[in-house]
């Protein structure tokens, strides 16, 4: 969440610059964005620990971080992935095949600390030597604007030549773009104008790439019918990733384009619901475990999905406790197990369930299962939604159906 509030902070600040160069608009200006090449694998670690020791007074400070400085993360490493995927890494991207004394790991809290400390002297001279008064850097991308082409150009040389003297690092040269303010600044995953920004079209098609990933582990299609699993771990990550390109999303320009991932992705209604006002989603199978009776269980099952007949697991049968359910359940030839004054208990035993299931989907019901699980809550066995099932002839939230067939 920090990161992402950094990458916010960034561009708020870069719009800010954009609006201070062209005078809002009333005067052309232009815009030089360089990348370091291969930068946290070419990040010398001598140099580093030079720029570090003489500004750390405490000794065991100073032993700790010259131990997180040189340690080499090649040796006795422990590999968790799947075989041969580490090969698939692009030599320039890894570890193991820097140059011997070069490169951090990425991805470490005191990596990303030590990778802003190296280029702190670049800071200094943008600032103070070139006298840039519009410079930004987020880690190694960075951006200087100028209503002055010349000049800018200018300032790409002697960055260029003082990376490479005083920081022993080149530029990437395909990631140098010298170009009109009025094109918008590709940065930090948005395409930033002077009023506007919106998301870049990369980051919008990893999201598609995500979501058809996530739908082939969590809805199939067999016979017309819609099977929608809910599988705790597959939707948490899933909640994850949403909530990541969500954040992403909404410092942005970006109300259209929700709304039509969303249009395209209607299965993701089953499991989720859209807090407008939070502009966050909500999971539907989140139980609370607050529920300590089968009947409260029950009716928030029912709650979620009010129009799906509910088959809700109690030991070793499926039953039906709400009195809206006791026409269904005649309409399936179920007899009462035992009635009160209020409502009728029907069910039918779990080793029915194939049998019930298919006359509910022959009837057009959607159906919603819930499994009791083998832990209690005070005294009440865990359940949770395993399935929700729709026959294809359910058109709403499920037109995707005739196209997931096609696919």
């Amino acid at each position: 969440m920090l990161a992402l509030m950094g990458v916010h902070l960034a561009v708020d600040r870069l719009q800010g610059f954009m609006r201070q160069v062209t005078a809002n608009g009333q005067r052309r200006a232009w815009y030089l964005q360089l990348d370091i090449r291969n930068y946290f694998m070419s990040i010398d670690k001598a140099l580093l620990w030079r720029l570090l020791e003489p500004r750390i007074d405490d000794p065991d400070a100073r032993w700790l971080t010259e131990l997180l400085v040189f340690h080499d993360c090649t040796q006795d490493y422990v590999y968790k992935g799947r075989p041969g995927e580490l090969e698939r890494v692009p030599p320039h991207k890894t570890l193991l095949r820097a140059e011997p004394g070069k490169g951090l790991p990425i991805g470490n809290l005191n990596s990303q600390f030590f990778a802003n400390v190296y280029l702190n002297g670049l800071d200094q001279f943008v600032k103070h030597e070139l006298k840039c008064p519009h410079y930004l850097r987020y880690c190694d991308d960075f951006v200087l604007l100028s209503p002055d082409p010349d000049q800018l150009s200018e300032w790409r040389e002697r960055i260029r030549e003082y990376l490479w003297t005083e920081r022993l690092l080149r530029l990437n040269p395909t990631r140098e773009r010298l170009r009109p303010l009025s094109d918008g600044v590709d940065f930090l995953g948005y395409i930033v104008r002077r009023e506007y920004r919106l998301v870049r079209r990369r980051v919008v098609n990893a999201l598609k790439a995500r979501l058809r990933d996530a739908r082939e582990r969590l809805v199939s299609v067999r016979e017309g019918v819609a099977w929608y699993r809910f599988d705790a771990p597959e939707l948490e990550r899933l909640r994850a990733v949403l909530a990541s390109y969500l954040g992403h999303f909404q410092a942005a320009n970006t109300w259209r384009l929700w709304r039509g991932i969303r249009a395209a992705h209607p299965w993701l209604d089953v499991y989720f619901e859209w807090d407008e006002a939070a502009r966050k989603l909500q999971p539907r199978d989140a139980m609370p475990k607050a529920l300590t009776r089968a009947c409260q269980q029950y009716a928030w099952a029912r709650g979620r999905f009010p129009g799906d007949a509910l088959l809700f697991q109690v030991g070793a049968f499926y039953e039906v406790y709400d009195r809206r359910d006791a026409v269904l359940a005649r309409d399936l030839g179920l007899r009462a197990l035992r009635e009160n004054p209020r409502h009728a208990l029907y069910g039918f035993p779990e080793r029915l369930f194939g049998r019930y299931l298919s006359r509910l989907l022959a009837l057009g019901r959607p159906v919603v299962v819930v499994a009791q699980g083998e832990h209690a809550w005070t005294g009440v066995r865990e359940r949770r939604l395993v399935w929700r099932i729709v026959p294809a002839r359910i058109v709403a939230p499920d037109r995707f159906i005739a196209r997931l067939d096609g696919d």
